[in-house]
């Protein structure tokens, strides 16, 4: 005779128990765990990899701590260098009153000068008579150079050629001898082949290189004629070099040519401009400390075994340090071969004991500024924009609700973007293609912006470090790309100030090739996760696959009849009927819901029902993965499948 009893179910793969439903009525655990796989055993390699991390990032605080240390001491030469500012230019350059302080050389030749009070460009000019080929002869000037160096300048001038010739040279030099001028270490040369139709303006000639240090110098302006068939008249006008100390607040739009909006010397201005650049720098770096100072110190109390915990921590400081490593491997190694192709690597830093205040600010004003210009206004700006046009829409469309004025702080959540910091992995998938865009974009721009100062061969290893700017930009915000660019530009700033001698720039470069060897698995390990990350972006744009039903037992009993013990599952099997969190199960075949961890919001916590008779159920649930069985320390939970704190 048969007799009422329970339905057989599937056995709990914790205790074994028999049961239909969302939840063990013995011990609570999910009837979805049966899709989840077990947590890896512990491994000697994961202990070694702790082990190596923790060293790669001790070190990385070291060489920390010399960057801020140079930034401290930053003031006592900055200071000074931007009060000693000066420019200047030479005298009489438009020739409005006879010549002046220019004085003519023949320059061993039979040539002739004269001052015309006409006929200019505009009113008086310089006059030179060349009168026959081989002919030569210059106008110099002596003019003082003083201040902070390093310097920088230029030559102008208006030229006219009439006569016979058929091949001249235009010779414009600056040295500090008063000398013939020397074609071999001129400043310019320019080729002309004739006569010219009217006055016509000679190339921009650049004098930095010349102007080295505070003294006297001299300019000088020559014209050769190489061959003429009759004489030659040569007209200058105009002829003026403008100097200044190589230092001034710049304000500019981020392009591979940058377009200069703002430039000034302000000594006020300046100084106030480098004191915001410091506070900038150390809020970043005290704000980003204190504040995930419970990720820092998890990180490195984790067990030996939970690598994933260190190389996963929310701080925006380890994160910045692995990331640093990771760019200063590939720039080093795309360094080597390079040289290894035989291309000799210029470089426009080149620090001296006069010149260190320069770099100093320079280098600090890099880690502000272009973060702020090629993070926040390339990426943060449009990624805000087009959240607020989307928004608008929305609440167009749906409105929102949440009472008066619940439409106005939607549209105002946007801005979050402005700063970054505001994307994650299961962030929107329009969300994350804007991401990927503007970042590639910005990183594109940032490698060419620095082909004109040093060169082609730096344009793809600055690409590199804009993606690892522009990364920790969008995932910690604008504070922790101003502190990795910060880090990666003063890291030499100490021995600049004179500190340490050999011995420390010894130390110095000894701990930078060690975090750079470091860096290579950080390197490996980012372009890994790169990877997943974009496969599961193009997975997330694929049309869903729709939940395949599993019908139940037909008959509401079972026969009175002994049941054979049920096999343990198959882990490839299908997981069982169930959905988790939800209510229990009704009447009908349930269906099995396919989960996917990277939808799952982390502000989500999840809510079930718990069952009415048994054990009392599990009051953990890990929120990004839903696994019930968690380490409690500290008052805090770790998931032991995904090692997350909850």
């Amino acid at each position: 005779m048969a007799v009422p009893a329970a339905s057989m179910g599937w056995p709990c793969p914790r205790c074994g128990t028999l049961f239909r439903g969302n939840f063990c009525p013995r011990c609570g655990l999910p009837t979805a765990a049966w899709g989840y796989r077990p947590p890896p055993p512990p491994s000697g390699g994961r202990s070694v990899l702790s082990v190596l991390w923790t060293l790669a990032l001790v070190g990385f605080i070291i060489f920390v701590i010399t960057d801020f240390a140079a930034l401290v001491a930053a003031p006592a030469f900055v200071v000074p260098g931007i009060q000693a500012i000066r420019s200047g230019q030479t005298v009489n350059s438009g020739l409005d009153f006879d010549t002046g302080n220019w004085t003519f050389n023949q320059w061993g030749s039979s040539s002739a000068a004269t001052y015309r009070g006409a006929g200019g460009n505009p009113g008086g000019f310089l006059e030179m008579s060349l009168p026959s080929s081989g002919a030569q002869g210059y106008w110099w000037q002596a003019f003082n150079v003083e201040g902070s160096v390093p310097f920088t300048g230029a030559v102008h001038l208006d030229i006219e050629i009439a006569g016979g010739l058929t091949s001249g040279r235009l010779v414009v030099a600056v040295d500090s001898s008063n000398s013939v001028p020397d074609p071999n270490f001129a400043i310019g040369i320019v080729q002309y082949s004739g006569p010219t139709a009217s006055w016509t303006a000679a190339p921009r000639f650049l004098a930095d290189a010349r102007l080295a240090d505070p003294g006297v110098y001299y300019l000088k302006v020559a014209f050769i004629a190489d061959s003429a068939t009759s004489p030659v008249t040569v007209g200058f006008d105009n002829m003026r070099l403008g100097w200044t100390t190589d230092a001034a607040v710049v304000v500019y739009v981020p392009a591979p040519a940058p377009i200069v909006v703002v430039f000034t010397q302000d000594q006020a201005l300046f100084i106030t401009y480098f004191a915001f650049i410091a506070a900038v720098i150390l809020f970043a770096a005290g704000f980003h400390l204190v504040r995930e100072r419970r990720e820092i110190w998890t990180a490195f109390r984790a067990p030996l075994e939970a690598i994933g915990t260190r190389l996963k921590s929310r701080s925006a400081w380890i994160a910045l340090g692995q990331v640093w490593m990771a760019v200063t491997f590939f720039q080093v190694l795309f360094l080597y071969l390079v040289l290894a192709a035989g291309i000799n690597p210029s470089s426009p830093v080149n620090p001296t004991p006069r010149t260190a205040w320069f770099w100093l600010f320079e280098l600090a004003n890099a880690g502000v500024y272009e973060e702020f210009a090629f993070r926040l206004l390339l990426i943060g700006l449009p990624m805000a924009i087009g959240s607020v046009a989307l928004r608008i829409l929305e609440v167009n469309r749906h409105g929102v609700a949440g009472g008066p004025g619940a439409a106005g702080r939607y549209i105002a959540g946007a801005w979050r973007y402005l700063l970054g910091g505001a994307v994650r992995r299961d962030s929107s998938k329009e969300t994350l293609v804007a991401s990927w865009a503007f970042l590639i974009a910005s990183s594109a721009i940032f490698g060419l912006a620095h082909a004109p100062g040093w060169g082609w061969w730096k344009v793809i290893p600055a690409m590199v470090a804009g993606l690892g700017f522009g990364y920790l930009f969008l995932r910690h915000g604008i504070g922790a790309a101003i502190l990795a660019h910060f880090v990666n530009d003063y890291a030499a700033a100490l021995s600049y100030e004179g500190f340490g001698g050999e011995a420390f720039i010894l130390f110095l470069n000894l701990l930078f090739l060690a975090l750079a060897i470091a860096g290579a698995g950080f390197f490996a390990w980012y372009a890994v996760v790169a990877g997943r990350h974009l496969r599961t972006l193009i997975e997330r744009f694929r049309p869903p696959v729709r939940a395949v039903a599993v019908p139940g037992p037909s008959a509401p009993y079972l026969s009175a009849m002994p049941q054979p013990t049920p096999a343990p599952p198959d882990p490839g099997a299908p997981p069982p009927p169930g959905q988790m969190w939800s209510a229990p199960a009704s009447a009908g075949p349930p269906a099995v819901a396919g989960r996917n961890a990277g939808r799952i919001p982390r502000e989500y916590t999840p809510s079930y029902v718990p069952p009415p008779y048994g054990y009392p159920p599990v009051r953990f649930q890990c929120p990004y993965c839903a696994w019930v069985e968690a380490k409690y320390d500290a008052g805090r939970f770790t998931c032991t499948r995904c090692g997350r704190t909850a």
